[in-house]
């Protein structure tokens, strides 16, 4: 299968790059640069991927031929807003993630037959009810899931337009060796390795879906192989609130700060709670979640520990 991907050198692509290649797929990755993974670029070094220069707007009128061949199109890539005000931050959201998703599936047309791509549990906002469903009403909340949900339709929109396959993976909360942007997980090992008290927001009892990277590589690959259609939850249908999960790595660290609670908006509804219905995932890709959260916890801390101790190690984590 010959796929195009892009976000290949992030934290989940440089997973999946590493799983298509192990699995024996055609591979071309297409963005700006290669990101910051080594074995990406190893593997770019070595001819094992094939990487395409362009600019991340994919305004390059070469980027055509890249893609005429594809099979599959996996879209992974994001670049992060540098505003900070939330209409700020939604105009970046749109000019550097929406628009360029547009471009890019206008230099497919008429090349692959089949495209994924990686949105988020985000595009449903503060749900009134969990497990979240599929059919659920998306009501984002975040400029982030906005963008997200702005691609799903631009994507829906084109598929419908030019025959195509389409296949939406709403992820959940992930994480896992090689994760380093600053979220709950790595914010709480990076403390507690050296010697910081975790950080907790509010009283901690919001709840989250937590699933290990290796396991969305799973999830990305069951719906590439099997061509599917439609909207997937990719979670794990388990909830951990955010205290517990600083408790436990505070518990597989060995580490003793007790934590601290900063003071966060209260929402009046109540602790949010962002679970998946992963039933569709099951029945229709075969997949289901295998990584526990405490042994998926325990490999992003030796991880953490190789990186404080600057060893250089590989991060992937997936199955063959």
């Amino acid at each position: 299968m010959r796929v195009v991907l892009t976000g290949g050198g992030g934290f989940i692509g440089s997973h999946l790059l590493a799983r298509l290649v192990g699995a024996g797929m055609d591979v071309t990755m297409v963005g700006p640069h290669a990101g910051k993974s080594r074995y990406t670029a190893s593997l770019i070094d070595a001819g094992d991927v094939r990487f395409v220069r362009c600019d991340g707007a994919f305004m390059w009128q070469g980027l055509g031929p890249a893609l005429e061949d594809a099979d599959a199109l996996v879209l992974l890539g994001y670049v992060m807003p540098a505003s900070s005000s939330p209409a700020e931050r939604l105009a970046d959201e749109l000019r550097r993630n929406v628009a360029p998703l547009v471009r890019l599936l206008h230099a497919a047309q008429g090349a692959p037959r089949h495209v994924i791509f990686a949105s988020s549990v985000s595009v449903y906002g503060a749900p009134a009810r969990v497990p979240l469903h599929e059919s659920d009403a998306a009501r984002p909340a975040t400029a982030y899931g906005v963008a997200k949900l702005a691609c799903e339709d631009a994507l829906r929109f084109v598929a419908a337009t030019w025959g195509w396959r389409s296949c939406i993976l709403r992820y959940a909360t992930g994480y896992g060796p090689g994760e380093t942007v600053p979220r709950a997980i790595p914010n709480f090992i990076r403390a507690a390795l050296t010697g910081q008290p975790p950080v907790v927001n509010g009283d901690g009892l919001d709840e989250h879906d937590y699933i290990h990277v290796a396991d969305i590589v799973e999830a990305t690959v069951a719906a590439l192989r099997c061509g599917a259609e439609g909207v997937f939850n990719v979670g794990t249908g388990i909830g951990t609130r955010t205290i517990d999960v600083a408790r436990l790595v505070l518990e597989l660290t060995g580490s003793s700060p007790e934590m601290v609670h900063r003071a966060a908006r209260v929402d009046p509804a109540g602790p949010i709670r962002i679970i998946c219905d992963t039933e569709a995932a099951r029945s229709q890709l075969g997949f289901v979640a295998r990584r526990a959260l405490a042994e998926g916890i325990t490999e992003e801390i030796g991880w953490f520990r190789a990186a404080l101790a600057g060893v250089a190690q590989p991060v992937f984590a997936v199955g063959a």
